[in-house]
């Protein structure tokens, strides 16, 4: 349980709202539509890069450098997600619960208001040209869609519990929902870099999943093989999982 100390704005006398059934169950929300995901991808035929970047003159050259710059974009993400971890921890995940002293007033929250849910974004886009495209349409439709509820869920639950109630709503329309607002890169230079670097340990263990993931997608992209994907994939999460487990075991906990 975590102490009052975590929500100096929290209102006495009053529980910080914790959201809907569905915004508390976005966890398993998430994988049942990765999971539907994957049998479309198995029945929906080949996927919407091959069919675009595929041809008898480049054979898989365009394609590796498609997937590649899929990769790109999936980093950028991973980096969005980074960067929120970086300033609201971990319980952005594991907890329904959120930290609102980071709302709208610390590092990245000044320049957009969801750094999180914008990486999960850009995450999803470069998943999606991987998919069939039943599978891709499935999933912008229901990842990205879901996402974006998500975000707006967390506006309600933050504004309802700012001082005096219509102070979060003004606070929060005057900045960007997703894209970064003119200032972010001066940030990111001044500050927001040392913060990720001074949060290294908190980031790896919110997002090893994440990297793993990532770990998989580059070497797919060299080589365009599922195989090597998973030998990637699964390498890096059970070498990661390994590297959590002994800082859970020989590591003071991350405060």
């Amino acid at each position: 349980m975590e102490s009052r100390e975590n929500f100096p704005l929290q209102p006495p006398g009053k529980q910080l709202q914790e959201g809907t059934c569905l915004y508390k169950a976005r966890i398993p929300v998430y994988l049942l539509i990765f999971l539907i995901l994957w049998r479309l991808n198995q029945s929906g035929g080949n996927p919407l890069l091959s069919r675009l970047l595929v041809s008898p003159f480049s054979g898989a050259l365009y394609l590796k450098a498609g997937v590649l710059i899929c990769w790109w974009v999936y980093l950028a993400g991973v980096f969005f997600r980074f960067l929120g971890t970086a300033y609201i921890g971990r319980q952005k995940i594991w907890s329904v619960k959120i930290r609102k002293e980071n709302t709208q007033t610390t590092g990245p929250f000044r320049y957009l208001r969801h750094p999180v849910y914008a990486g999960s974004l850009l995450i999803i886009f470069s998943l999606a040209p991987l998919c069939s495209p039943q599978g891709a349409l499935f999933l912008l439709s229901t990842a990205g869609l879901f996402t974006y509820y998500l975000a707006r869920q967390e506006e309600t639950i933050l504004d309802d519990h700012q001082k005096g109630g219509k102070q979060g709503s003004s606070q929060g329309s005057s900045i960007n929902r997703f894209w970064p607002k003119k200032g972010f890169f001066t940030f990111l230079r001044n500050e927001g870099m040392r913060e990720i670097g001074k949060k290294k340990k908190e980031i790896f263990f919110s997002e090893f999943y994440n990297i793993a993931f990532g770990a998989g997608f580059f070497v797919f992209g060299i080589s365009l093989s599922v195989r090597a994907f998973w030998y990637a994939f699964l390498g890096s999460l059970a070498l990661m999982s390994t590297v959590l487990l002994y800082f859970r075991i020989y590591s003071p906990p991350i405060p």
